[in-house]
């Protein structure tokens, strides 16, 4: 069985004056970008834009929709390859992609996309920090930043990296589940942009074992979505039907699906 690479390590940087609370850093992101009455209000976020992978000179399209309090549902295109989609509807799961056809996601892949497409996660956070903890002064993307982590999935860590400077979000260090496992994942996030009144990463960057994907946004959407936007498609329904009439033990869902890309934020 192949060795999965190890999680990246940073450059710690001394620290000048107090260090701030998990809940301050928090708190000055969805100040930077908006303020926490203008995200309260959104309830909804539909997202469109460019998916790119640099290496191959491969760029297509993609679609984002979240709706509070936990669906989402993701597509990209890319030419010769196809469609990829994958969402929660609130109780399932899934994803359908053209190698694998359709799949029904397993607990650690649900609680995956749900935490990838919660686009008010700062603002959650900000006002119950839980037991996030600041864990110092790091170089991220070349930039000083604060390292905050949180809970991550299935007892795996996942750290965020706030700038010094601006208090916004740079990246977050984190563990993906995808065929191969799990898998140590940096997403870097920049070009914030005014959507509305709140400011957007307009541009993430998403790197995994070497690979690069890049994800650019065109147009943001606040309060759009509707309910059926994440309306489960038709062969994850007949997936869906087949596992709730399988015997004890048994499963019909297909091979597990890849990790899904990271909302922005």
């Amino acid at each position: 069985m192949p060795r999965m690479p190890a999680a990246p390590k940073f450059r710690e940087l001394p620290i000048e004056g107090e260090r701030p609370s998990a809940r301050d850093i928090f708190a000055r992101h969805v100040d930077a970008t908006g303020g926490a009455a203008a995200w309260e209000s959104k309830k909804s976020m539909t997202s469109t834009g460019a998916i790119e992978i640099p290496a191959v000179q491969m760029k297509g399209t993609m679609k984002m929709s979240a709706m509070e309090p936990d669906r989402v549902v993701v597509e990209s295109e890319l030419p010769g390859i196809g469609t990829t989609a994958q969402g929660f509807d609130g109780s399932v799961g899934w994803s359908i992609d053209p190698m694998r056809g359709p799949a029904l996601m397993d607990a650690k892949q649900v609680a995956q996309i749900k935490r990838d497409g919660n686009f008010r996660k700062d603002l959650a956070l900000s006002q119950d920090p839980g037991n996030a903890e600041v864990v110092g002064l790091f170089e991220f993307e070349g930039a000083p930043c604060w390292q905050v982590k949180v809970d991550g999935i299935g007892g795996m860590p996942m750290s965020s990296f706030y700038a010094r400077d601006t208090g916004l979000l740079r990246g977050v260090s984190m563990s993906a589940a995808t065929p191969m496992g799990e898998l140590p994942v940096i997403l870097v996030m920049d070009e914030y942009r005014d959507f509305g009144d709140v400011k957007v990463s307009a541009r993430s960057t998403t790197k995994v074992m070497g690979q690069t994907q890049v994800m650019t946004l065109n147009a943001v959407d606040w309060n759009a979505a509707t309910d059926a936007d994440f309306a489960l498609p038709a062969p994850i329904r007949t997936l869906v039907a087949a596992s709730s009439s399988a015997p004890a033990g048994g499963s019909p869902a297909a091979s597990p699906p890849a990790a899904p890309p990271a909302a922005p934020k």
